[in-house]
């Protein structure tokens, strides 16, 4: 075993919290993409961490129905014991629904399960309005805004919370081969004045061939009461490839 030796192995892009990388067209088909990677080390510190993840996206003229499965697991050996570095588990969906050119109503459900936290379940369950600033092919920009209900189920407790969701979201064609997404979500607590949380997504796509594509993902999650011995923030930050589906 070579010391010090690192081999790193990235085959993901990364999905979370209704953010997926796949382009839609407004066809009525099935678009989604698929990725699984991997980092392991070796030397004086022993460690793996791989993840799989996937998105799919059905749009038409009127509405949009797209979802996304992510998982993230790691372990590291230190001193012949065993330690688990990351055990993350996220799933859910949103539906958007025209009610005319500029405005529209959407439903989302996200899950995340998180055992490092003891975070059993965090379920959310949203709905709204929003209005497309601009639609247009190679720019798009939405706001939207509605209720929320957030459960947390830990293993010694369980929070409920009711929220009110703030979001904006935009995607843009750089080039031919170039694009850059981006959502801000901020959910502001309707139970306590000043509580909050809020979830960043930003990503760069590169076009590769029709079927792949190079990816740099930026994911923020902020919540300013978290449980005791547990950190407010947590970022993200994945480079890789993704393989994707499509008619």
């Amino acid at each position: 075993m070579l010391r010090a030796s690192l081999f790193t192995l990235f085959l993901t892009a990364n999905t979370v919290s209704v953010f997926a990388q796949t382009s839609p067209k407004p066809d009525g088909l099935w678009r989604g993409s698929l990725g699984a990677g991997a980092t392991v080390t070796s030397g004086n510190n022993e460690s793996i961490t791989y993840t799989l993840n996937t998105d799919a996206v059905k749009q038409t003229k009127e509405d949009k129905l797209s979802g996304y499965l992510q998982t993230i697991y790691g372990r590291r050996r230190i001193d012949g014991e065993t330690q688990r570095t990351a055990n993350l588990l996220r799933g859910g969906g949103i539906y958007n629904r025209d009610f005319n050119e500029r405005s529209f109503g959407f439903g989302s459900l996200d899950l995340e399960r998180n055992t490092l936290i003891d975070l059993s379940l965090r379920s959310v369950i949203a709905s709204g309005v929003g209005y497309h600033v601009v639609k247009r092919e190679g720019f798009t920009f939405d706001v939207s805004s509605g209720p929320a209900y957030n459960r947390e189920r830990y293993t010694t407790e369980t929070r409920d919370a009711l929220e009110w969701l703030f979001a904006e979201e935009s995607t843009h064609a750089l080039s031919p081969t170039v694009s850059f997404r981006q959502r801000f979500a901020y959910y502001a607590s309707l139970r306590d004045s000043g509580e909050y949380r809020f979830a960043l997504d930003a990503g760069l796509v590169f076009k590769i061939t029709d079927r792949w594509n190079a990816t740099m993902t930026l994911n923020d999650r902020y919540q300013s009461n978290p449980r005791p011995s547990v950190k407010s923030n947590d970022l993200l930050f994945v480079t890789g490839v993704q393989y994707v589906f499509s008619p």
